[in-house]
């Protein structure tokens, strides 16, 4: 019964523990066809902050020089929302693929990877 309640105990733990504390919206967003040198392409990706404490995102940082981000630089209060706005320079014919890893203080979601796709065509 003994090791049974410790095994319990320990399981709990463990998934309190894991448990992210950046609930996102979504960590995918698919641009479909975009037309070639229209210029840049945004989108803003957005999470709450499911956690016990405030958050603060530290960096992000972008899988080429072609994507940029901004982000929400002040500290997340618990059950607030904050957001990382991606952006991406059309300027090359095909399809994409791009990341941004979001470095943060948040439990269990210290690096997110946050992913735009699509397709530049030309005119």
């Amino acid at each position: 019964m003994r090791l049974t309640f410790l095994m319990l105990f320990s399981f709990v733990s463990i998934a309190m523990y894991a448990k992210e504390t950046m609930n996102w919206e979504a960590k995918e967003y698919d641009f479909g066809k975009v037309e070639l040198g229209s210029g840049p392409i945004n989108h803003r990706f957005v999470f709450k902050n499911e956690g016990k404490e405030p958050l603060l995102i530290k960096d992000v940082v972008a899988s080429c020089g072609c994507v940029s981000a901004g982000w929400t630089k002040t500290p997340v209060a618990v059950g607030d929302t904050g957001s990382v706005c991606v952006r991406y320079k059309n300027n090359v014919s095909g399809v994409f693929h791009k990341t941004v890893k979001v470095i943060s203080t948040a439990k269990g979601s210290k690096k997110v990877p946050l992913m735009i796709k699509g397709e530049t065509v030309k005119k």
